[in-house]
C-alpha cells in the first residue's frame, strides 16, 4: 500500500479572509516529489504552530518578519532556517497567484543564509591526483569507487546525482560522451555534463568488471550488498544509496591522510567548482560547470559561455591531472588571453603587437 501524504489541518481562531484549509490546499496543489512534499508539510507545521502560539489568524507582513526573527533568534543550521522560511514563501506566494490572500512573504530573506566561508573544504590541486592513486582498481568495489571519484571531481556530481544515475543516461552527441544528469531540484536527467576521455574510460572499467546482466534502465552504479533497496515507485533496486556514496568517498579520504571533517564527500563537489574556476579564470563558466542558478552560489565555492562550446569538465581534468603541461608559459597566457573582456582583450593584443615589433 503507497505512502500518503498528508497536511493536519490546524484550525487556527478565525476563518474569516485567511483559511486554515489553504495550508492542505496548497499541499494538495504542489507538484513535488514525494522527499520536498514531506519537508513542505514539516516546514509549515511549524509555521502553523507559531501562529497558534502567537495567536495570528491574519497574517501580515510584520507577522512573517516576526517569524523570520524567530528563526534567526533560534538554533537552527543556517540551511534549516531557509527550508522553513522558504516553504512559507513559496505558500503565500501560491495564495497570491490564486487570489486567495496577499503575498505577505514576498522578498523577506533571512540574513546570513549565504556565508562566503563554505562549511567544507576543497581538497589542494596537488592532493586531487594523490588521491586517486589510493585507490584499489583491482576489484570491482574499487573500480566503481575511482570512476565516482573522477566523476565527482571532473564533473561536479552531487552524491544524489551518482545514486540516480542510469546507464541510459549515457549518450553520445557529435563524437562526444555526455552523462545526463538528473541534478538537484528536477523530475528527470536532463542536463548533460562532459565525460572527458579518462572518465569514460573509467566508467567502462567498471561497467565491464559488473557481473550483474544490466541493461539501459540499470542504475549506473549498483550496490555490492546482498540486500536490495526500492526506488520511489516501490521497485526492487540494487542502486547504491547516496549515503553509502559518501560513506565511501569519506573512507577513501581517510585512507589516503585527509582526515577531518571539513573533508568530505561534498568536497569532491566544492574541489570541481574551485577547479573550474581557476581552470577558466571565469566565474560564469564555473558557475555552469556547477549547474548553479545563481553566480552568488558559485562564489561560494570559489570563494573570491552554450553546452557543445563549453568544456570545463575537460579543462578541470586537465588542470588536476596534466599539471606539467599546464605550467607551460605559452599555454597559460593563451588560456588567460581567451577569457578577457574584449576591452582588455584589444588592449592585451595592442602590448603584444609592440612586444613583437621591438624583438
Amino acid at each position: 500500500m503507497s505512502e500518503v501524504i498528508t497536511l493536519q489541518d490546524a484550525p487556527l481562531r478565525a476563518r474569516d479572509a485567511f483559511q486554515s484549509d489553504l495550508f492542505a490546499r496548497f499541499i494538495e496543489y504542489t507538484d513535488v516529489n514525494k522527499t520536498t512534499m514531506k519537508g513542505y508539510i514539516s516546514c509549515l507545521h511549524a509555521f502553523i504552530q507559531w501562529m497558534r502560539d502567537n495567536g495570528i489568524t491574519q497574517p501580515q507582513r510584520e507577522d512573517i518578519k516576526a517569524y523570520k526573527a524567530y528563526l534567526e533568534a533560534h538554533d537552527f543550521k543556517a540551511g534549516t532556517r531557509a527550508q522553513y522560511l522558504r516553504a512559507v514563501r513559496c505558500f503565500f506566494k501560491w495564495t497570491a497567484s490564486e487570489n486567495l490572500y496577499p503575498n505577505v512573504a514576498d522578498n523577506i530573506k533571512l540574513k546570513g543564509v549565504y556565508s562566503k566561508n563554505h562549511k567544507k573544504d576543497a581538497l589542494a590541486r596537488e592532493d586531487v591526483p594523490v588521491i586517486a592513486e589510493t585507490i584499489n582498481r583491482d576489484t570491482e568495489t574499487g573500480k566503481r569507487l575511482y570512476a565516482i571519484y573522477m566523476l565527482c571531481i571532473t564533473c561536479g556530481l552531487r552524491t544524489v546525482e551518482v545514486s540516480r544515475a542510469n546507464i541510459e543516461d549515457i549518450k553520445t552527441k557529435g563524437g562526444k560522451t555526455y552523462l545526463w544528469v538528473y541534478g538537484k531540484g528536477h523530475k528527470e536527467a536532463d542536463t548533460p555534463v562532459l565525460l572527458v576521455p579518462e572518465v569514460k574510460e573509467a566508467l567502462q572499467e567498471y561497467l565491464d568488471s559488473r557481473k550483474d546482466k544490466y541493461t539501459g534502465k540499470s542504475p549506473l552504479f549498483i550496490s555490492t550488498s546482498n540486500r536490495p533497496g526500492h526506488d520511489e515507485h516501490g521497485n526492487i533496486t540494487h542502486r547504491i544509496a547516496p549515503t553509502t556514496i559518501s560513506q565511501m568517498i569519506k573512507k577513501a579520504l581517510v585512507n589516503a591522510g585527509f582526515d577531518s571533517n571539513r573533508i568530505t564527500a561534498h568536497s569532491l563537489r566544492h574541489t570541481s567548482g574551485t577547479g573550474a574556476y581557476k581552470a577558466t579564470h571565469s566565474l560564469f563558466e564555473a558557475q555552469q560547470h556547477q549547474r548553479h542558478a545563481s553566480p552568488e552560489t558559485t562564489e561560494i565555492y570559489i570563494h573570491e559561455e552554450a553546452r557543445d562550446e563549453r568544456n570545463t569538465e575537460q579543462q578541470v581534468y586537465n588542470y588536476y591531472f596534466r599539471q606539467n603541461e599546464q605550467e607551460n608559459p605559452a599555454t597559460e597566457a593563451i588560456q588567460i588571453i581567451k577569457n578577457l573582456p574584449p576591452v582588455k582583450l584589444e588592449a592585451a593584443l595592442s602590448m603584444l603587437r609592440a612586444m613583437q615589433t621591438t624583438a
